[in-house]
């Protein structure tokens, strides 16, 4: 079965929990315990079907892993030194990839980056800024998404929700900047040509960490770029992440 076929059927192991919650405070001894007794059998079955769920997770973490190392390894990258194995580092990155929170929703965004200098240094830093510039994408892409949304429901007309888009579109570099350090999940590296380095990285994010991050770059930006008048956008800012969601 399916993961998210797994997060599905927990989701309704865990409601059948809330409604089996009597509705009847005259019930009589014997129904109190049938329905303690129902209880304790769903709380058992969502126990169970999380632990299956972590289970399938782990294993397809590391078959993703080991594919995925096989590939790096034969295109000549290697760890830095001192650094955990290869196939350990990706098992630990795919884990995240694949976790979620307790709605069924990815709880971590990733991104890749590579860099290329002549020191290692240099090489480590471009990754990462690469790396982070595809995550400030990321959470544009999510940022638009929910505006979508709530153009759909009715909750933002065209015209506001087309000067938001193209506001987002310019708010990368603010969001990269309001971004914590990020430590790289994952690093390697390889010679390339006489006297360069080439570093890949992997960065993840927590997703509810990235939106505050971003609606606090969005409303830097409005203040910055439009001073005075700035109040008007921040405010249908504000609506894009926390009205109806």
């Amino acid at each position: 079965m399916k993961i998210t076929n797994f997060f599905a059927f927990a989701m309704t192991l865990m409601l059948a929990v809330i409604f089996a919650a009597p509705v009847n405070a005259q019930m009589s001894p014997k129904e109190k315990r049938q329905t303690e007794r129902e209880k304790e059998y769903y709380e058992q079955q969502t126990k169970e079907t999380a632990r299956e769920v972590k289970k399938l997770m782990r294993k397809k973490a590391d078959k993703n892993a080991r594919k995925e190392a096989k590939k790096l390894k034969k295109d000549d990258f290697t760890v830095f030194p001192g650094s955990i194995p290869m196939d350990k580092q990706l098992e630990y990155c795919w884990t995240k990839q694949l976790e979620r929170d307790e709605r069924g929703t990815l709880k971590y965004i990733f991104a890749d980056g590579n860099g290329v200098a002549g020191t290692q240094t240099a090489a480590e830093m471009q990754a990462i800024e690469a790396a982070k510039l595809q995550l400030a994408g990321q959470i544009s892409n999510e940022i638009n998404q929910i505006v979508e949304s709530k153009i759909a429901n009715e909750q933002v007309d065209r015209e506001t929700a087309t000067t938001l888009t193209k506001f987002v579109a310019g708010g990368k570099n603010y969001i990269i900047q309001q971004l914590s350090y990020i430590k790289p999940a994952f690093k390697v590296i390889r010679e390339v040509g006489d006297n360069n380095l080439e570093v890949a990285v992997k960065l993840y994010y927590n997703v509810e960490e990235a939106m505050i991050a971003a609606e606090k770059a969005l409303e830097a930006k409005a203040r910055a770029d439009l001073e005075d008048e700035a109040d008007d956008l921040i405010k249908e800012i504000n609506k894009i992440f926390h009205d109806g969601r």
